[in-house]
């Protein structure tokens, strides 16, 4: 992800992808400072987990959509 003044929105799928996006923004902004990070955790808050203990499919698993 390239970080500049303003918010970020997009992940780049690669480094030099983002090296090169950080890079074409620093040239149209001279002075800014444009940053390549990089995720190195993420925390996930999970509410309800149903785990059947009498080994039977959860019968919502077969709803087709």
């Amino acid at each position: 992800m390239v970080k500049g003044n303003g918010p970020s929105i997009a992940m780049h799928s690669s480094r030099e992808i983002a090296e090169g996006e950080a890079a074409r923004l620093a040239r149209m902004n001279p002075g800014v400072q444009f940053f390549v990070m990089e995720a190195v955790v993420c925390h996930r808050r999970v509410d309800v987990e149903r785990i059947a203990l009498d080994g039977q499919p959860d019968p919502r698993d077969e709803i087709p959509f």
